[in-house]
């Protein structure tokens, strides 16, 4: 699950319904599945190639392969969009240079894009659209003329993580990290067990549930489920950065000193420049 920011509007019913399930599929981390869904979309519809890149930035934030960012930038930058597609590809190419390290780059594309999603009313352009009004804010509320409308994007982003039938994960990850910036920790560990009730076991999920239960001083419960997202990560992606997220902070959070012993691995020393700081 990540702070991924995507506007999707489909010209009819039934292509919705099915983008609708290729989405729900990669949320239920079944990317074989989703990827098989979007072969079914016809070659001529360019929405296949913003959907697949989608899908790869997704199964890069839970198994962590820098070749799925990689390989989403290539396809979204090839791809011939019109209409809403457009700043759904421009978005999501803003956030893979974000997280490839191109902050400058990356959010100039998305305010590129956000200046098209702000021009509509329904309730997933505006929770996209607070996404970024909200960060944008963050790096202006030093100049002492901007009026904050932080509360406002709080709120259309909870809109669209309650109402949103394709897009309420990406909202509600969004959400809670905002929460946790602000320091509304309880607030922020009610919108994550409501996604695990939807997504249970899910286990990008489970590691933010350790974080905001960490935060509110429930030491036992989060160590508790960083050994069991240690466990499931050495069987699914054994050397990702989720696995050595879970053992940094059972290495920082208990006194077994094994934890502390994987850290002086090779494995570990060669993905140590690609981890986030961890307290």
């Amino acid at each position: 699950m990540r702070v991924d920011i995507f506007i999707l509007l489909f010209a009819s019913i039934s292509f919705a319904a099915t983008a609708e399930e290729i989405l729900e599929y990669a949320y239920k981390t079944d990317y074989s599945k989703a990827f098989s869904e979007i072969s079914k979309i016809p070659k001529e519809d360019s929405s296949a190639c913003v959907l697949k890149g989608v899908i790869l930035v997704t199964r890069y934030d839970d198994l962590g392969d820098t070749l799925d960012l990689d390989s989403a930038l290539s396809i979204l930058k090839r791809c011939k969009t019109s209409s809403f597609w457009d700043p759904l590809r421009r978005f999501e190419i803003g956030f893979i240079n974000h997280r490839l390290g191109n902050t400058l780059k990356g959010f100039s594309e998305t305010k590129d894009a956000a200046k098209d999603l702000a021009l509509r009313s329904d309730v997933d352009s505006k929770a996209f659209y607070a996404i970024y009004g909200y960060y944008r804010e963050t790096l202006t509320d030093w100049i002492p003329f901007v009026r904050s409308e932080r509360e406002i994007y709080l709120a259309d982003l909870k809109t669209g993580f309650e109402k949103s039938k394709m897009y309420a994960p990406i909202f509600g990850t969004s959400l809670i990290w905002i929460l946790y910036k602000e320091k509304k920790y309880e607030q922020a560990l009610d919108i994550t067990n409501a996604m695990l009730k939807r997504y249970p076991e899910h286990p990008v999920i489970l590691q933010v549930k350790a974080d905001m239960l960490f935060k509110l001083g429930k030491a036992e419960e989060t160590i508790a489920i960083y050994k069991q997202s240690e466990q499931l990560y050495a069987k699914r992606a054994p050397n990702s950065i989720r696995y050595w997220c879970a053992v940094v902070h059972l290495s920082k959070k208990t006194s077994d000193a094994s934890w502390k012993e994987k850290l002086q691995s090779t494995e570990y020393r060669a993905i140590k420049h690609r981890m986030p700081k961890i307290r």
